[in-house]
């Protein structure tokens, strides 16, 4: 199930009320919920992942001026941004535009965009900002997307996997996160009732059905996610100094998630404090990826939350990106009957909580989770339900 229809309605009345004219592509692309597999991404490991039924949806026009034109209904500005196809790199725009025009370049610099070309865009969103749900990841897929149907015909288009590459390249490059390639993957090949595996030492990915009783329900706590500004970089960085570390004494060491548990109990205490810590959880969070999908495909839910449930603790303690908020939607939720595990989603250090849980899942206890999180941090937090859905959508008009 996918809600993409009525926001590419959406996206289309908005270009038409703003530039007075009708759009010549739509694409849709959802946020993505990371099941489990914290951190593991850029350091060579599996991530678990689903998409969203909220999303990002871009309508998308071309201009024979060289100008670029764009607007977003989440955001405050009340008149299309305005930048040129040869100098928004150094111009002064609202920090958002990174993304499309990130993507924008990308497309450019791959000579997919002929000299002389403008574009003009609108973005339409139901995704919150600052959740940890991938909005940056489905507003760079759903541009990709949408710049496809204007410079390529029918049947001769990149496929889905270059506009997974294209998007991420540009928040690698152009935004300057060095973030892995789950999000982007995700988002662009996710199918309806799959979760998609993501094995990052080969770029590669997996799907894996997720029983129809089963659902997730998401939890956004009031402190806002981004990595952006978040001690990401800095995580990045004792990952790799742990990485570095331990390769004096595995010869062919490639990647930190392919660390053997036993080499870093023998190795480890060559290992600063914190890259060590670093380097446990990501060893032991791969661990735990595998047993996930081995859970789901043999049907042992229960353990397959379990093991969600330990991944935040992990993460908690270890990884050190959790925050009191998201402890407590954890803990809360993990005393709820239905639900069979919850752990933070994303980065951390804000954000969202993930839980699986099963159809039976009540209103009502959602509700209470709620109202234990606002007895203690004074504001109430927004929850919704969701299935793993579809991913990239795109239409030629």
């Amino acid at each position: 199930m996918s809600t993409s229809p009525a926001r590419l309605e959406s996206v289309a009345r908005l270009f038409g009320d703003v530039y007075g004219t009708l759009p010549n592509s739509l694409a849709d692309a959802p946020g993505r919920v990371e099941v489990i597999g914290n951190h593991t991404d850029y350091n060579g490991g599996s991530v678990v992942g689903a998409a969203l039924e909220r999303g990002t949806a871009v309508a998308m026009g071309l201009r024979a001026d060289g100008r670029i034109r764009l607007i977003s209904d989440t955001r405050q500005e009340a008149v299309p941004v305005e930048t040129t196809m040869t100098s928004f790199t150094s111009e002064r725009l609202p920090d958002w535009c990174a993304y499309p025009l990130g993507v924008i370049d990308e497309a450019r610099l791959n000579g997919w965009v002929p000299e002389g070309a403008g574009l003009d865009l609108t973005i339409h969103s139901t995704l919150p900002i600052g959740a940890g749900l991938a909005s940056s990841a489905a507003l760079e897929l759903a541009v990709a997307g949408a710049l496809v149907p204007l410079f390529f015909e029918a049947g001769n288009e990149p496929g889905t996997e270059m506009l997974v590459a294209a998007a991420h390249r540009a928040e690698n490059r152009f935004v300057g996160m060095p973030c892995g390639l789950l999000d982007q993957t995700v988002v662009g090949h996710a199918r309806e009732d799959h979760l998609i595996v993501m094995d990052a030492a080969t770029n590669r990915h997996d799907v894996v059905p997720i029983p129809s009783s089963l659902g997730f329900v998401l939890f956004q706590s009031h402190v806002s996610h981004a990595l952006v500004t978040s001690p990401y970089e800095e995580r990045h960085r004792e990952c790799r100094q742990a990485l570095m570390g331990l390769q004096r004494f595995i010869p062919g060491l490639r990647h930190l998630a392919s660390v053997h548990p036993a080499d870093l109990d023998a190795y480890g205490s060559v290992l600063e404090t914190r890259p060590r810590m670093r380097a446990q959880h990501v060893v032991e969070e791969q661990v735990r990826v595998l047993a996930f999908q081995e859970a789901l495909r043999n049907g042992k839910r229960e353990t397959a939350g379990a093991l969600m449930s330990a991944s935040h603790e992990s993460s908690r303690l270890l990884f050190d990106n959790s925050t009191p908020e998201l402890d407590v939607l954890v803990a809360s939720a993990s005393q709820q009957e239905n639900v069979l595990g919850a752990r933070l989603s994303g980065g951390g250090w804000g954000g969202t909580v993930v839980a699986l849980v099963r159809d039976t899942f009540s209103d009502h206890q959602a509700e209470s989770i709620c109202d234990t999180y606002e007895e203690l941090f004074e504001v109430r937090p927004h929850w919704w339900r969701s299935r793993a859905c579809r991913g990239l959508v795109q239409e030629r008009l």
